[in-house]
């Protein structure tokens, strides 16, 4: 799923589930009819915006959790990440006002 949009750094994304259940590190999530397993680094996005974050802020927090990606930039691979979550239901995103 794909957006022909650049999400903005202040756009706010937040995290919804019906269930979770966390084991060694990764999360399966329950979001409406869906069931998705959650890797560390996307268990971590979701927790993080589960109150809702600013996409600026949620790159800085996993860059400060998990380092710089082995590939690509910080910026391309959160959003990539954030885009996969909205996909699968488990996140949404709030325009920038």
């Amino acid at each position: 799923m794909s957006h022909d949009y650049r999400l903005a750094d202040d756009s706010v994304v937040r995290s919804h589930w019906d269930d979770a259940l966390e084991r060694g590190g990764e999360m399966l999530v329950l979001a409406g009819n869906d069931v998705t397993l959650l890797s560390p680094i996307a268990a971590e996005a979701a927790l993080a915006a589960r109150g809702g974050i600013t996409v600026g802020d949620l790159e800085r927090h996993l860059l400060a959790e998990f380092g710089a990606p082995d590939e690509g930039d910080t910026e391309s691979a959160v959003r990539a990440l954030v885009d996969t979550l909205v996909g699968r239901g488990v996140m949404s995103v709030e325009p920038a006002e």
